[in-house]
């Protein structure tokens, strides 16, 4: 079998290497996963290609593929490396947890470790996460809590899916909008006046209402994190409570 060999090169001026010190293949990919998290960062998701990676590491492309099989397999490992760091907390419940809390915090939590990097939840509503196993030990915990609550097991999944999609899609919904991350508290009043200009009160009072309220709420808390932490919490709780009205796996319509 002909030895597998470094592709990595002298690093340009400006650029690290950061593959020539760790001897495993199972180091050079946690590194590679943690350059790849560094560009996330500093570029946004739509900049990620294995290409720009590999310049950033001071490697030739192809070297990159000893250790990653392609742009899906460094997302998955991307994902995973996301809730692993943003759900460690949550790997050991304390025995009394209720399967209510136990939801509720798993939401938020998962919100909160796709938010602590940009584009997070693009991030992980692309990966295959079965397959990655980023949060395969949580559901199992879920799985464990609900069931002995007296959930079968498919609403058990099915509940903790429904919080943790939810979770993703709150937190997609954060991180794309061209207001929320507006830190500056005149242009975002500025901004969301603009935007509630254009419903028309007549037509749809109760809900420009219901906007302005929350723009202003918002705005007293620019970047509004308390608010929109309160709020995902308050979503979430909801949630639980309709699980708890509808325990029975819904059945097939005919």
């Amino acid at each position: 079998m002909r030895e597998r060999r470094s592709q990595t090169r002298p690093a340009r001026p400006g650029r690290r290497t950061r593959l020539s010190a760790p001897e495993s293949l199972e180091e050079r990919r946690e590194l590679i996963v943690a350059a790849a998290l560094d560009l996330l960062d500093s570029d946004g998701f739509d900049q990620m290609s294995l290409r720009r990676l590999a310049s950033h590491l001071g490697m030739h492309a192809p070297g990159l593929y000893w250790y990653i099989e392609s742009k899906q397999d460094l997302i998955d490992l991307m994902a995973k490396e996301i809730l692993d760091r943003g759900l460690a907390d949550l790997a050991t419940p304390a025995p009394d947890t209720t399967w209510q809390q136990w939801l509720v915090d798993l939401a938020c939590a998962t919100r909160h470790a796709l938010l602590a990097r940009r584009d997070g939840a693009r991030v992980v509503g692309s990966s295959l996460l079965l397959k990655a196993g980023s949060l395969t030990p949580s559901i199992e915990i879920s799985l464990e809590i609900l069931e002995r609550a007296g959930f079968e097991r498919l609403v058990a999944l099915g509940a903790t899916m429904t919080l943790i999609r939810y979770a993703i899609g709150a937190a997609l919904g954060e991180q794309t909008s061209p207001i929320a991350s507006i830190a500056d508290k005149a242009e975002f009043a500025r901004r969301a006046k603009t935007v509630l200009a254009a419903v028309d009160t007549t037509k749809w009072p109760r809900t420009a209402d219901a906007y302005r309220m929350l723009f202003e709420s918002d705005a007293r808390d620019r970047p509004g994190i308390r608010d929109r932490d309160r709020m995902f919490r308050w979503g979430a709780e909801m949630f639980v409570r309709g699980i708890a009205d509808y325990p029975d796996f819904p059945p097939a319509t005919k």
